[in-house]
């Protein structure tokens, strides 16, 4: 005996069921949107931590105090370490090369 499924559900737009994926990604983006703001005020500690630094400290680590300011200046979801960690390899890759 063969099970047939209704093809006027799916042919209409409604399917039977909601897909599984959907309440997954309704639950990701809730715990994205509640863990954003202790991510955002991470990432300004750890900037504030670099701006305390001395500039001989900060030369060690290949950050400057132009590169910090200009990660302070970037939109509140985008994360300022990561920036600055692009900004530092760009540079020993140039100096490599």
């Amino acid at each position: 005996m063969t099970t047939t499924v209704p093809l006027i559900s799916i042919a209409a737009g409604c399917p039977s069921h909601a897909s599984p994926s959907r309440p997954f990604r309704l639950l990701a983006a809730v715990t994205s949107a509640l863990l954003w703001l202790p991510r955002f005020w991470k990432a300004r500690r750890d900037l504030a931590a670099l701006a305390a630094m001395s500039e001989c400290e900060r030369r060690d680590i290949g950050v400057t105090a132009f590169d910090i300011e200009n990660a302070l200046a970037l939109p509140v979801d985008r994360d300022p370490t990561e920036a600055l960690a692009r900004i530092v390899d760009d540079r020993r890759h140039r100096r490599e090369c």
